[in-house]
């Protein structure tokens, strides 16, 4: 049985990054509570449930408020496999991979028509810029993956910009039948003012509407756009709002670990990843320098905006078997087909394959019963099933 998670509300009037291409927006916007409490700043991929796992920590979340980039509320079931937030929490025992979520961001980066597909080549095109899918992507209502998918489907998709390939990356692709806007994230070009257009990759954009536009809109800005979801009569994209498309955490943190991709280079010591500025002047590089498009991961703190790194080091999700991790009660087992369900208490039922079991802890096949609370680790492979490597039985 594949996961089966609600679709999230598009709103009736609104409603993509360098490296996760600046997934989410000015992290300070409203409310005081878990943003005053909070003493650490996560930012990545969600790659497990339980209650999420990001960057190899579980994020307990019962408590924390889930807003978008737009500072909507949402719910905890709206934190799924392949989406990029940002955790404010308490401090972080990351020796054992725990914390607990205060505030956690989500955001997408795009909402709109696929204009065309090229399953062999494993890449569809959106609003001009070309989209690569790997075998980590996860789909949602696209039950063949991207062999679902066809030209003038809408589509939400997770991820990140490569900038080494000049692609984007997703992560995460979900069916979108009922959006009323598009979204689209970019760096601006050919900017306009007497005409009210700009450029971001090859779609033209009119802003005429947009009276509430970024401080210092200029070529360069990274921005996030909402549009109409027909073009006017001049064949451009209408934008009914314009904002940063850049994240700033808002507070100084003294635990901090952001993953990503590295979007730009200054030095060897200087650079930034999904748009945040890294300071590595005092850094231990585990696997060497970095270059523009490594996929890495930065411990260290927040000042002023900026990370100021201790440990960077370089990342291979793709080669991760162990990558997806879930924490649940098993609800049954079918010894044939080699598979159990797992429930978890906000995703419901998922489907554990253990056909390529490589061990288990703390139990053998015979504790693989109604009852069990165990942890997997695994892959998700299409249909939403788990391809799990390892079974850890918990207390």
């Amino acid at each position: 049985m594949p996961i089966t998670p609600s679709k999230r509300w598009l709103p009736s009037l609104g409603s993509a990054l360098v490296a996760v291409s600046a997934l989410l927006t000015a992290c300070g916007g409203g409310g005081s509570g878990p943003e005053a409490a909070a003493t650490s700043y996560t930012q990545g991929q969600i790659t497990g449930y339980g209650s999420i796992v990001v960057n190899g920590v579980r994020f307990d979340d019962r408590s924390a408020v889930v807003l978008d980039d737009d500072d909507r509320e949402g719910r905890r079931d709206d934190l799924k496999i392949g989406m990029w937030v940002e955790i404010e929490g308490d401090d972080v025992d990351r020796d054992r991979g725990v914390g607990r979520a205060l505030r956690v961001r989500w955001a997408n980066e795009f909402v709109g028509p696929v204009s065309s597909v090229d399953v062999g080549g494993s890449t569809f095109v959106l609003f001009g810029q070309t989209i690569e899918v790997r075998p980590q992507t996860q789909f949602e209502d696209l039950p063949q993956g991207l062999a679902s998918l066809a030209q003038g489907d809408v589509v939400e998709v997770h991820g990140y910009f490569n900038a080494a390939t000049g692609r984007y990356v997703a992560t995460r692709v979900e069916a979108e039948d009922d959006a009323e806007l598009y979204k689209l994230r970019g760096i601006v070009s050919d900017l306009d003012t007497t005409e009210r257009t700009f450029r971001l990759g090859t779609e033209i954009i009119h802003y005429g509407e947009v009276s509430d536009l970024p401080t210092q809109l200029a070529n360069g800005l990274r921005v996030r756009v909402k549009l109409r979801t027909t073009k006017n009569a001049a064949d451009q994209w209408v934008a009914v709002s314009v904002k940063h498309g850049v994240r700033r955490p808002s507070l100084d943190r003294v635990e901090s670990e952001i993953e990503g991709v590295v979007d730009t280079c200054t030095s060897n010591t200087s650079f930034s990843v999904s748009g945040i500025s890294v300071d590595a002047s005092t850094a231990v590089f585990r696997d060497g320098f970095v270059t523009c498009g490594d996929e890495v991961e930065v411990k260290g703190r927040i000042e002023a905006g900026v990370m100021q790194a201790a440990v960077v080091k370089k990342e291979d999700g793709d080669d991760d078997d162990e990558r997806h991790e879930l924490h649940g009660t098993v609800v049954s087992v079918d010894a044939a087909a080699e598979t159990f369900v797992l429930r978890h208490e906000v995703h419901g039922t998922i489907t554990v394959s253990y056909d390529h079991l490589l061990r288990f802890e703390d139990g053998t096949l015979a504790d693989l019963i109604p009852g069990a609370k165990v942890e997997v680790r695994g892959r998700f492979v299409l249909g939403g099933v788990l391809q799990a490597v390892r079974v850890e039985f918990e207390d």
